[in-house]
C-alpha cells in the first residue's frame, strides 16, 4: 500500500517538474546584439531580444498600416527589423532600442515589441527652478473662447 502511494507521489512530482521546466524554457528571453545574431543563426522559433541603435536613414513608416521597417546596429553589424504596432514615444533614428521577437527565414527580425532606451542621466530640479522650462515641448495655453 505504501509503495503505491510512493509511486503515485513520484509520478505527480515528476509531472510537475516537467511542466515547470517547460514553462521556464518558454519564458526565457535571450538578449543578443546584431553581431551575435549574425554569427549564430538561432532556431526560427526562438524568442529573442535584440538591442542596439536605430540606424539613421533606415526608418520607413507606413502610418496607415502602422508598420515600421528599420535596422538596428551595434556599430559592427546591423539587422533589418519589421514591426507592426505603435512604437513608444522615444523611438526614433539614432536612438537606442530593444526589440523582442523572432528572426524570420528571410533574415528579417519580426518584432512583437519595441522598447526605446532613454537617457540614463537624471538630475533633479534645483530649488526655485521651473521644470517646464527644461522641456523641449511646452504645451501652449489655450486662448479665450
Amino acid at each position: 500500500m505504501k509503495r503505491r502511494y510512493l509511486i503515485g507521489a513520484l509520478i505527480i512530482v515528476g509531472g510537475l517538474a516537467y511542466l515547470i521546466y517547460g514553462a521556464m524554457q518558454e519564458a526565457v528571453v535571450y538578449f543578443v546584439t546584431p553581431t551575435e545574431l549574425r554569427a549564430e543563426t538561432p532556431a526560427a522559433d526562438r524568442f529573442l531580444r535584440v538591442g542596439g541603435m536605430v540606424l539613421p536613414g533606415s526608418l520607413e513608416k507606413d502610418l496607415d498600416r502602422r508598420t515600421f521597417r528599420f535596422s538596428i546596429t551595434d556599430g559592427e553589424e546591423s539587422i533589418a527589423v519589421f514591426y507592426q504596432g505603435v512604437p513608444p514615444d522615444l523611438f526614433s533614428e539614432g536612438k537606442g532600442a530593444v526589440v523582442e521577437g523572432r528572426l524570420g527565414r528571410d533574415g528579417v527580425f519580426k518584432a512583437s515589441t519595441v522598447m526605446a532606451k532613454h537617457a540614463e542621466e537624471y538630475s533633479p530640479h534645483r530649488e526655485g527652478e521651473d521644470p517646464a522650462a527644461k522641456r523641449s515641448f511646452v504645451p501652449a495655453r489655450p486662448t479665450g473662447y
